[in-house]
């Protein structure tokens, strides 16, 4: 996710381095695309989470490095870790539960008492919710909460990155440019201890879409704010305690929780933007127990060393993820297919992925990462180094100038230097231009933003393709702020099969998506994919019940515990 659960250069815990046949067919749909990466998964032998039995309370102290949450506000976080502090206090209607691969990636009811009933044209979504829900101001949960969930989001005031996702609900894009405050989404309806969902059509990535944290359920006291609140009830096992922004964080149990998903801890104590070399001194020294900001990209080597991989304190775990550079095809030097080609042949894989340090994941030319449903390698453009010959000759003598966006983290210097040279060899003039944190979302989210290519990278949101193909390059989703499709792609005949490809299910659907991503790469090339990254996370000596929350592409906060 980019405004988002983004990737490096990026502030974010990616950044351094986010009928009962018919029921079960519909999941089916939603979940068959994590097959293959828990065969990835469990490769990684021992993923390890402490054997030893989990201790109650405690206080545990972390760290983020170098980075802030974008939002603490459940209708507006978008980062990585903003998800993963929302795993931990807020409730959904179904969830991943808290464990390793390959439950970890199973929906499971949550609020409701089981999963929904779906009519047999697979339109309408009935949720029944548990009774005795409450939220840490004691308040109760009903479905009110999961309607306002939805119309909050609509409110085009909120501006909600939640809104591409919820278009096939009856009357959300409607509520959306309605603009009226609060927005009333009428496929979305509160019915007693009901929460009823209607769609214009079947989507199979409907459930993995409600299992986003846009959608959990949002106390009526929470009115709409563009800015974003900082605290407010919540539901989950933990809630927000306090918040000051690009400072510190508390996350403390919710003593009306009584779900049975697990809260060792007492209270997370988050001190905000601390420095990431320290970080690292201070976990190995017991004084602070977790980075939620990643590592130093120099440090894995040596860690893997000293403490071995999986083995307890330092873990890699393979997340369904695509580090790119958007190529921007509105302005005049990539809307050149042939211009965009060449970039494509001129960056140096193996170069970009060195910057990352050891154990950082495996090189890509693609949009769909390996673990995703549809995906099929193609190698498309060269793996093994640059093919500079062929791209002097798509390329011309026709690239000039190009303005590269990028940040100031270690990552994101690198990437954009490897990237420059790459580039010069082609006759382009690269000029970077660098951007603190988030920043670079904001700019290159914005319609008419003068920037040519931008250092980006995409994490799952859910488990289908439409979250990476539809998402991030249907032309009809282009606005003129908060865009996620960073390479302004629009193509009249792509954005057809697109739609196209969202109202199949099964098989079919991921044969879709998996030919359009071939398509789209070798014959558009709106983006010079380079890698597939790994999550690196390392924990102090003190710190048990590490687990990787494959669905959430983090550390789960629940299952740790003080030993």
């Amino acid at each position: 996710m980019h405004s988002m659960r983004l990737a490096d250069g990026v502030p974010s815990a990616f950044d351094l381095e986010r009928s009962h046949m018919h029921r079960r067919l519909w999941l089916t749909v939603s979940m068959a695309a994590l097959g293959a990466l828990l065969l990835v998964v469990a490769g990684f032998a021992h993923a390890a989470s402490s054997s030893q039995a989990a201790k109650k309370g405690g206080t545990m102290r972390l760290n983020m490095s170098d980075t802030d949450l974008d939002f603490s506000d459940p209708s507006l976080s978008y980062y990585v870790i903003g998800w993963q502090v929302e795993y931990a206090t807020g409730l959904k209607l179904v969830n991943y539960p808290d464990k390793a691969a390959p439950a970890g990636a199973r929906l499971i009811p949550e609020a409701a008492v089981a999963m929904p009933i779906i009519s047999n044209n697979g339109k309408t979504y009935t949720f029944t919710i548990r009774k005795g829900l409450r939220f840490s101001d004691g308040s109760a949960v009903t479905a009110k909460n999961f309607k306002w969930a939805f119309d909050r989001s609509a409110t085009k005031a909120q501006q909600s990155p939640a809104t591409p996702f919820m278009d096939d609900v009856v009357g959300y894009t409607n509520a959306v440019d309605g603009g009226k405050n609060p927005a009333n989404v009428p496929g979305a309806v509160a019915r007693g201890n009901k929460f009823i969902l209607r769609l214009t059509h079947p989507d199979g990535g409907m459930l993995s879409k409600l299992a986003m944290p846009f959608f959990q359920a949002i106390s009526t006291k929470t009115k709409v704010d563009p800015h974003g609140v900082t605290v407010y009830p919540s539901a989950g096992p933990y809630y927000i305690s306090s918040y000051i922004r690009s400072r510190h964080l508390v996350l403390k149990k919710n003593k009306y929780y009584h779900g049975n998903r697990p809260r060792n801890i007492d209270t997370f104590d988050i001190e905000i933007n601390t420095d990431v070399d320290q970080s690292l001194l201070q976990v190995r020294s017991n004084q602070r127990d977790y980075d939620m900001g990643g590592l130093p990209p120099s440090a894995h080597a040596d860690l893997a060393k000293r403490y071995g991989v999986n083995k307890g304190q330092y873990q890699v775990h393979p997340l369904v993820e695509t580090d790119y550079i958007a190529l921007n095809t509105s302005r005049p030097t990539f809307s050149s297919v042939k211009l965009r080609k060449a970039a494509n042949f001129a960056i140096d894989r193996p170069a970009m992925l060195r910057v990352r340090g050891a154990f950082a994941g495996k090189r890509t030319d693609q949009i769909l990462p390996p673990g995703m449903g549809g995906f099929k390698d193609v190698k498309a453009y060269p793996l093994k180094g640059a093919d500079y010959k062929t791209a002097k000759k798509l390329a011309g003598n026709s690239c000039k100038s190009v303005t590269l966006y990028t940040t100031t983290s270690p990552i994101g210097q690198g990437i954009a230097q490897v990237f420059k040279y790459n580039l010069s060899q082609m006759g382009c003039d690269v000029n970077i231009k660098n951007f603190v944190g988030g920043a670079i979302y904001t700019a290159m989210g914005t319609k008419g933003e003068p920037f040519d290519a931008g250092v980006s990278g995409w994490n799952q949101d859910y488990p289908d393709p439409y979250d990476f193909l539809n998402i991030l390059l249907d032309g009809n989703s282009i606005h003129a702020e908060n865009n996620n499709n960073l390479a302004y792609f629009n193509n009249a005949k792509v954005n057809k099969l697109l739609a196209a490809a969202n109202l199949k299910t099964g098989a079919a659907r991921y044969k879709a998506y998996g030919n359009l991503d071939v398509m789209i790469t070798k014959n558009y090339a709106p983006w010079a994919s380079y890698d597939n990254r790994n999550e690196r996370e390392f924990v102090s000596k003190r710190t048990g019940g590490y687990l990787f929350q494959p669905a959430n592409a983090s550390a789960d906060l629940n299952t740790f515990f003080l030993k």
